[in-house]
This record gives C-alpha cells, sequence and structure tokens, in this order.
C-alpha cells in the first residue's frame, strides 16, 4: 500500500502542481487579456471622451443654428407680415392710382370742353365788342346827325321865328 500512497501522493502532488502551473498559465493568461482588455478599454474610453467632446461642441453649435434659425424664421416672419402689409398697400395705391387717372381723364375732358366753351364764348365776345363798338360809332354819328338836326331845327324855328315876326311887321297886301 505504500506504493499506492506513494503513487497517490506523487499523483497528487502532480496534480497540485499542474492544478499550480495551469492557475499561473491562467493567471498570466488572463493577465495578459485584462491588460489587453484595460488597454482597448482606456482607448476607447479616450475615444467615448474624444466624440462626447465633439458631441459637445455639435451641440452647442446645433443650438447656435437653433438660435439663429429660430431668429430667421421670426425675421421671416415679420417680412412676411411686412410683405402682406406692403403688398395690400400697393394694390390699395394701385387702385387709388387707376381712378385718380380717370377723374383725371374726365378733369381733362371737362377741361378741354370747357376750354373750347370758353374760346367760342371769347370768339361770340370779341363779335359783341365789334358789333358794340360798331353800334357806337353808328350811335355817335346818328348823334352828331341828330345834334346836326337839333342845331337845323333850332335854326329853322329861329328863321320861321323871324319870318313870323317880319311878317307881322309886314304890310304887304
Amino acid at each position: 500500500m505504500g506504493f499506492i500512497t506513494k503513487n497517490a501522493n506523487m499523483i497528487l502532488l502532480f496534480l497540485i502542481l499542474l492544478s499550480s502551473a495551469s492557475l499561473v498559465g491562467a493567471t498570466i493568461f488572463f493577465q495578459m487579456n485584462f491588460e489587453k482588455i484595460n488597454t482597448e478599454y482606456q482607448g476607447k474610453l479616450q475615444q467615448l471622451q474624444s466624440v462626447s467632446k465633439d458631441l459637445q461642441a455639435q451641440q452647442t453649435l446645433l443650438d447656435k443654428i437653433k438660435g439663429e434659425l429660430s431668429l430667421k424664421v421670426e425675421r421671416e416672419t415679420e417680412l412676411g407680415e411686412k410683405f402682406t402689409e406692403v403688398k395690400a398697400t400697393k394694390e390699395e395705391l394701385e387702385g387709388q392710382k387707376v381712378q385718380l387717372e380717370r377723374s383725371k381723364e374726365q378733369l381733362e375732358t371737362e377741361l378741354d370742353t370747357t376750354e373750347t366753351t370758353l374760346r367760342s364764348t371769347q370768339g361770340e365776345l370779341e363779335a359783341k365788342k365789334d358789333a358794340v363798338k360798331t353800334l357806337t360809332l353808328e350811335n355817335d354819328r346818328l348823334q352828331t346827325e341828330v345834334d346836326v338836326c337839333i342845331d337845323q331845327r333850332d335854326d329853322y324855328k329861329d328863321e320861321k321865328n323871324s319870318c313870323i315876326a317880319a311878317k307881322a311887321l309886314c304890310t304887304c297886301p
């Protein structure tokens, strides 16, 4: 039995050494893998931090762009309102312009008619002035003739009175 015990001790020793060697090998293997994994983890952590910084920078940039976009949308809304307002004013002014042009055409037509009437009236006035002038000259001429006739009548009256007085003094048969 000594042999079995000796053999069993040897086998146990061999198993212990084998287990220890396996444990040491596994430890070394896992240590190397752990260092490799740890190195990869550190690399990934640095990449993650870099990506996080980039993401934060992109987020800041996105927030800035968002602010600019909202400002542009606000300005666009204001410009749209102003455009609508200006367009309505333009249409109103165009309507007024058309109405004023019609009024202008009517007034020009009235002016032309009035000018034609004025010229006609002025022509009539000139004709009547000429007639008045002619009639005034005729009246003056006739007045002169009347004055001459009155003078002649007075002369004839004086002559008649003289004749009557002479006839009354005359003792002729």
